[in-house]
């Protein structure tokens, strides 16, 4: 089968909850059970308790038979076996499920599935920069594009007019320029230089406690659920960020269908505030919430952890939302949302702090965002698409108006 991705690895780990044995598990994934123990044994977490971890001999097996002999143990003890629970010796090998790992006060393993497909990525990012060229294949290939490049020629036209002098594909060509593998640099690429990083920008997400939360909500259900409703209104979850040691951010609604988008200020990424604007727009819209947000995909941020629980009426039970979350690092699962935040940057860039800006101002903004016309909606707004299928009220109580075109500034 092809490498296993990030659905097939939750649901290895929902078969081991369900106390599937290795060799089902591995029947049902098309896969050798070899695999299946490689797999779990490769990527396993290490938690030692922090009050053991200066105490080496705390975890040898024969430290009481020891104890009666010798008063401490020394560093070079050729006896020392470390102890190792006889649970992990057999499949899972790990102790996610077992009930007493609260008070276990040995070493513990642990496999989180959203570790384990950060790491297999990375792992096959880092297998992928080795180059199969031979040197003097690359030599051959470097006298012939630099040239081009250095005249300000793009690698994609390059490209087209000789694809067959291209022994890799054009990205992988941008990657060898980036690490200084060809005599062309970043600086000779035509549009490069401008989509540098912002360092300040860049901060990294924790994995989830409790994968198996989304189990069921995973973007493969998603596509299943969209192919027995193709009519269904979706709204795509994200957040935007100001700096990096800000707090306040900004959480983005975006209604797929007719490209209009919301923008709420959270005074933080906790779970809390997504939950508490998502009451208040139940409060809001009433019967529409149902209608407008029968369908949520959201990323895997960690301000969406809970947002299952919070599609729940409290008092009825009834689902008022079914939520998805898009594969991890895939931003391209909700696209859309992402490119309409290109507007939004325009009037505050990255680096900008968010907290210059109240929930007036942000409304104000995305008034002008939602009365742009896109060549997508075949030159109508995003309001006046949403207005075909909805009453003007909805808009009224959501503080988005319309801006006329010559009113409208993406300029800060």
């Amino acid at each position: 089968m092809s490498r296993l991705d990030y659905e097939d690895l939750l649901k290895i780990y929902k078969l081991i909850s369900l106390n599937y044995q290795a060799y089902q598990i591995s029947s049902m994934m098309h896969i050798h059970p070899s695999t299946l123990y490689r797999l779990i044994k490769s990527n396993m977490q290490v938690k030692t308790p922090k009050y053991n971890r200066t105490y080496r001999y705390r975890f040898c097996i024969h430290l009481a038979e020891c104890r009666k002999q010798v008063k401490r143990c020394p560093n070079d003890c050729l006896r020392f076996e470390k102890y190792l629970c006889s649970k992990l010796k057999t499949f899972p090998f790990f102790c996610d499920f077992c009930e007493g790992k609260t008070y276990c006060s040995k070493e513990r393993h642990f496999w989180n599935p959203d570790h384990v497909y950060l790491k297999r990525t990375e792992r096959l990012h880092l297998s992928r920069r080795h180059i199969t060229l031979s040197k003097k294949q690359l030599n051959a290939f470097d006298k012939w594009l630099s040239p081009q490049i250095k005249h300000k020629k793009s690698i994609e036209v390059i490209y087209a007019n000789s694809p067959d002098m291209f022994p890799v594909s054009t990205s992988t060509v941008r990657r060898w320029i980036n690490h200084s593998r060809l005599s062309a640099r970043r600086i000779d690429l035509i549009r490069a230089v401008s989509y540098s990083p912002n360092k300040l920008y860049r901060y990294s997400r924790r994995n989830n406690p409790n994968p198996l939360a989304k189990y069921g909500h995973t973007y493969h259900f998603f596509k299943d659920y969209l192919n027995l409703n193709p009519l269904a209104s979706i709204m795509e979850f994200d957040t935007v960020h100001g700096i990096q040691n800000e707090s306040v951010k900004l959480f983005t609604i975006f209604h797929r269908s007719s490209h209009l988008q919301l923008g709420f200020l959270i005074p933080n990424l906790n779970p809390a505030s997504i939950n508490k604007v998502l009451h208040s727009l139940q409060n809001t819209l009433s019967n529409h919430f149902q209608v407008l947000f029968q369908v949520i995909l959201a990323d895997n941020g960690i301000e969406f952890d809970q947002l299952i629980d919070s599609s729940i009426n409290e008092d009825t039970g009834e689902v008022l939302s079914n939520v998805f979350y898009t594969r991890p690092y895939c931003s391209g699962d909700k696209g859309a949302c992402e490119k309409n935040h290109e507007l939004f940057r325009y009037i505050v860039p990255k680096g900008h702090k968010l907290s210059d800006f109240n929930q007036k101002d942000i409304n104000f903004i995305f008034s002008m965002i939602n009365s742009y016309p896109r060549k997508s909606l075949n030159w109508k707004t995003p309001i006046d698409v949403f207005l075909k299928s909805y009453p003007k009220h909805i808009l009224d109580s959501l503080s988005i108006k319309i801006i006329p075109l010559d009113d409208i500034n993406f300029r800060r």
